[in-house]
């Protein structure tokens, strides 16, 4: 484990074990084909067995994401994290996820053991704090990067392309591709077998990082808005036409499309061509913060093998993460199931 992560898991422990007047004890594991951080375990109650994810920051932002990637961690799940403040610990609780913070913050429920504390000390401070860390983390999990990342999850043949081709697909600038590939490396993501003869590695765990980084860093900067359809069932009537309007269907729409998962009720929309005007016009669509439209630019370069079968739906990828991005129980047990099923050939491991 990562000194950094070893930091936040001994000092959360120490804090939880003074507030609650308990004795958690953690000790590493052999990872095998699983990402876990460590075991986490509770003096006096045999059954308190935890596999550990230690973060660095929750933001809410990505909060979907978190909670998927908890809940995936074989046996029980926990939480480590610098900071959870009180407004997640809440939402972390309603989702079942279990945590412990390096302030003493926890939420533990071990019957008869219960422990649910959260505080607000110094709160703003903190996320300051926390937050300015986040920005000196591997810039291939920042806008730029993730959208190189995204072409090699995708197609992965790419990583031993010259560089000026992998930034003219992904839509960045030369120098971004060298600084990407080195972090990809630091990571433990990428190995080079021989010069120029590239893999991807650890590919489950390193789409989690996209999935993640996508919600929070990128997916903002992409929203056209949110709105609300006169008619209701219009994306229906639309359905695989929506690529007369320069646009794909992504989220809840695209799972359906795929594999019947899910009866849509937030629709997202991915613009690849133009500024969305007909589509908005032609459909009644009018501005509303809570509606249940959300338009997005495209950012990235055409998928030809997706589109062969689905040239009207988003990268199951993109599909995979809008639905992680939800937060919404059943759009994560669509997203498991696609796991399974569409998103398969990019985690499959060499």
């Amino acid at each position: 484990m990562e000194k950094a992560k070893q930091k936040i898991l001994d000092a959360a422990i120490a804090a939880v074990n003074r507030a609650a007047e308990i004795n958690l004890k953690a000790k590493p594991v052999k990872k095998g084909n699983q990402e876990i951080d460590a075991e986490i375990t509770i003096e006096g109650y045999k059954k308190a067995r935890y596999t550990a994810e230690v973060k660095r920051w929750t933001p809410q932002a990505n909060f979907g994401a978190l909670v998927n990637r908890i809940k995936q961690l074989p046996g029980k799940g926990m939480l480590v994290a610098d900071y959870v403040n009180p407004v997640m610990g809440d939402r972390l609780k309603e989702n079942g996820i279990q945590y412990i913070d390096t302030l003493g913050n926890a939420y533990i429920d071990e019957k008869p053991l219960y422990i649910f504390i959260k505080t607000t000390k110094r709160q703003a401070n903190i996320e300051k704090n926390l937050t300015a860390k986040m920005q000196t983390q591997g810039r291939a999990f920042h806008a730029t990067g993730l959208k190189v990342l995204f072409l090699f999850l995708t197609n992965e043949a790419m990583l031993n392309a010259p560089y000026r081709e992998i930034a003219n697909k992904a839509g960045v600038a030369l120098g971004t591709i060298g600084w990407v590939i080195n972090d990809l490396k630091q990571g433990g993501y990428l190995i080079e077998v021989v010069p120029k003869n590239r893999r991807l590695k650890r590919k489950k765990y390193l789409l989690d990082r996209w999935v993640e980084g996508y919600l929070e860093k990128l997916r903002p900067k992409l929203a056209v808005g949110a709105y609300r359809a006169e008619n209701p069932r219009w994306w229906k009537k639309v359905g695989k036409n929506i690529t007369n309007y320069g646009a794909k269907w992504g989220g809840e729409v695209a799972a359906q499309e795929m594999a019947g998962h899910l009866k849509p009720q937030d629709i997202t929309v991915y613009l690849e061509a133009g500024d969305g005007t007909q589509l908005f016009k032609e459909n009644q669509f009018r501005k509303d913060a809570n509606g249940d439209i959300h338009v997005y630019r495209a950012f990235w370069h055409t998928e030809k093998k997706h589109e062969e079968n689905f040239p009207y739906l988003v990268n199951p990828l993109l599909t995979y993460a809008d639905l992680v991005g939800t937060g919404d129980v059943r759009n994560l047990e669509a997203a498991e199931k696609l796991l399974g099923e569409g998103l398969a050939e990019y985690i499959r491991e060499d």
